[in-house]
Parts: C-alpha cells; sequence; structure tokens
C-alpha cells in the first residue's frame, strides 16, 4: 500500500501530533508500506525510508507555531505525487497542506481519509476568541466531509465531533507509548536535585506553556499545596510557548522551569518526578499523560476530554473538576498526604502503560486503511 501523509507539522517538532505521525510512518514502512510525506518542515533530507517528501515553506501561526501556513502545492509537488500514485491519501492537520492533500485527492479520485489531533476551537476560547467557535467547527466538518474514515483519538474526542455535527465515519485512534524509553528505572536522584533544589516531593508537568493548557489553575493551585504541604514540594514545568514570561514573572516561590527537553533526558525528567500534575481540560488524548503513566507516576488531572482515557481514578490517578484550582489543590494534597496511596497509584500507572502499545494501535490503523481500499 503506497500512503500519501499531508500534514502542517511534522518531526522534529515537538508537539504530540508531530510525533504521532512519526510513529504512524515508520511503522507503515517497518510493515511493508510505501509513504510519501508532504509537509512544512521534514528532517534534514529523505525522511528515512519514505519514498518521497515534499517540504513546503510555511509561516508559523500566531498561536500555535507548531503548526505553519503554507503555500498550496504547487507543480513539482504534484508531479512527485502523480510519480509516487498513491492508494491512499492521509490528511492529518487542517491548515493550508492538509487542504492541498484534500483537494489533490479529490481531483486524482484517490480514496481519503482524515484525522481530528487538535480542539482548535477550544484553543480560541482560550485566547479570547469564544465568539468563533462555531465558525471554526464548521469549517472542520466541511474539511472532514470528504473523508471516508475520520480518526480522532480518544471515545470523549469522537462524541464531541459527533455533537458538532461529523456525520461521516469517525473512528478512534489511539496512542500508544514506549515502556522501554519511558519508565520508573530511568528515575535519577541527582537530577532531582538539579529539577528543584532542596524539594524532597516534585509535581511535574510537561507541555506547552499556554493559555490552553489552562496553567493557570495550576499556578492558583500550587500556593495552597505548599501552605499545605510545606516548603519541601516543588512544581517543575519542562516545555516551553507563549506563557513562558508570565509564568516566570509571577515569581512564585517552588515553581521551577526547564524548558524543552526530549529523549533521554524528557524520560529522566519523568521518571525523576512524584506527581504528574495536568490542567488541560481541552486535551483530544494528552501523549504526555500515557508517558508520565508508563514513567510510574499517578496522574492528577480535570475529567474532560482525551485524559479520561487514561487517567482511571483508584488505578492510575485522581480527576477534578476542570478549571477549579481548589478540587485541583485538594486532590494533589490528599495525594501527597498518602504515601501508599500514592505509591500504589503509581504502580497502577505503570501497569496500565504496558497494555498500551503503540504496535498494536497502528496495526489497527493501518487494517482500517485497508478497509477503505476493500
Amino acid at each position: 500500500m503506497r500512503i500519501a501523509l499531508f500534514t502542517d507539522t511534522f518531526l522534529p517538532t515537538v508537539n504530540g501530533v508531530a510525533r504521532t505521525l512519526g510513529r504512524l510512518v515508520d511503522h507503515a514502512i517497518h510493515r511493508g508500506h510505501e509513504v510519501g510525506i508532504v509537509s512544512t518542515r521534514v528532517s534534514d533530507g529523505p525522511y528515512p525510508g519514505t519514498t518521497f517528501h515534499r517540504q513546503l515553506p510555511g509561516i508559523p501561526m500566531p498561536m500555535y507555531p507548531e503548526l505553519q501556513v503554507a503555500r498550496h502545492l504547487d507543480q513539482r509537488g504534484k508531479a512527485l505525487l502523480r510519480e509516487f500514485s498513491p492508494d491512499l491519501v492521509h490528511i492529518a492537520t487542517e491548515s493550508t497542506v492538509g487542504w492541498s492533500g484534500r483537494r489533490w485527492a479529490r481531483r486524482n479520485a484517490v480514496p481519503l481519509v482524515s484525522s481530528f489531533h487538535t480542539d482548535f476551537p477550544a484553543y480560541l476560547a482560550g485566547y479570547g476568541f469564544k465568539g468563533l467557535e462555531g465558525f471554526v467547527w464548521k469549517g472542520l466538518r466541511h474539511f472532514h466531509s470528504s473523508a471516508r474514515l475520520t480518526f480522532c483519538p480518544s471515545s470523549a474526542t469522537k462524541s464531541q465531533l459527533q455533537q458538532h455535527g461529523f456525520v461521516n465515519d469517525v473512528r478512534v485512534w489511539s496512542r500508544g507509548v514506549d515502556t522501554q524509553q519511558f519508565s520508573p528505572s530511568h528515575r535519577r536522584e541527582d537530577l532531582r536535585q538539579e529539577m528543584a533544589p532542596g524539594a524532597d516531593r516534585i509535581l511535574l508537568y510537561v507541555g506547552r506553556l499556554a493559555p490552553e493548557k489552562r496553567l493557570d489553575v495550576l499556578m492558583q493551585a500550587f500556593p495552597a499545596i505548599r501552605e499545605a504541604v510545606g516548603p519541601g514540594v516543588a512544581l517543575v514545568l519542562v516545555g516551553d510557548g507563549p506563557w513562558m514570561d508570565r509564568l516566570r514573572a509571577r515569581k512564585l516561590e517552588g515553581v521551577h522551569f526547564l524548558g524543552y527537553r526530549t529523549g533521554s533526558a524528557l524520560a529522566q525528567a519523568y521518571a525523576s518526578g512524584d506527581i504528574f500534575v495536568f490542567p488541560s481540560d481541552t486535551e483530544t488524548f494528552g501523549n504526555v499523560v500515557t508517558e508520565a503513566l508508563a514513567s510510574g507516576l499517578p496522574v492528577v488531572a480535570p475529567a474532560k476530554g482525551g485524559v479520561m482515557e487514561s487517567v482511571i481514578p483508584g488505578r492510575t490517578g485522581i480527576l477534578v473538576p476542570p478549571r477549579d484550582p481548589r478540587a485541583f489543590g485538594a486532590a494533589v494534597i490528599d495525594l501527597l498526604s498518602d504515601s501508599a496511596r500514592q505509591q500504589s497509584l503509581g504502580e497502577g500507572a505503570r501497569a496500565f502503560a504496558e497494555t498500551r502499545s503503540w504496535a498494536s494501535v497502528l496495526d489497527g490503523l493501518l487494517e482500517d486503511y485497508l478497509e477503505v481500499l476493500a
């Protein structure tokens, strides 16, 4: 099977969509399929194993620079696609590259599938554009309407799409986690002291530092946590984004910023924390949550969106009402005050992650591709 993947974000960009699509490409090639990538940014040279790739110059979106506004597919790109002759087109993002793939597939009568990864209407609300949500949902419905299948990361997101009028076949394409890369075995006591000098308990957040992640909830909750538990608790934020300066300006005692971490440095940071605190209620899945679970960390998160697929009360973590700093803080305080419960949830988190194989998840997606072609 020859698969053409159109995406407005790809490796080496650091975000969940790019990393998930990189996994897909690697796995499809490993299973003997051919992949062509059309994107705004790809690793230097052809992506390993792919038959072709086409890089389109793009301008980062103001709210979400990991996605870029690019020019549409040019004549050279169209010629490469004709030569590649894909059996199936997968449009993975809804910006200009995705629209180019949609148009090319329809004009050339190539079966088309799409995937929904990011809740942009909720993101807009976080940036003060709540009035545009209906307009954006209308555009998303139109974008995905031509696809024979539309994939989304979680049952909660599937229900959301159906509530917003998606009438095509919507299926859950879940996410896996690499339990060798992310593991409690990577815990380092010396790194803990580097991350948060003098701390004996570390609350860890990994992700974009941006309003859609509801970090204001976490920052409002943390002083109460510190007051209840004592100065030995620290909050460590791993990542970067448009709110970095704003969060630093608060100058809260016990809050530390590590910036972006990747590879083994990221895995060690996860494993060296104690509790994963994730206040975002806009997640379609939450890859960082499963990475934290694989690292043996119990998770405190809001009871909304895709995180509910993996944060299971009494087993892997605690769910709290969305956007409620008091409830969020109380859950963290309760967990810090009960070491036996914290250990039990951490063990349950690791056990749950060990059931989330990337290979089985991606094999299921390839089977769906073949169903479309049949």
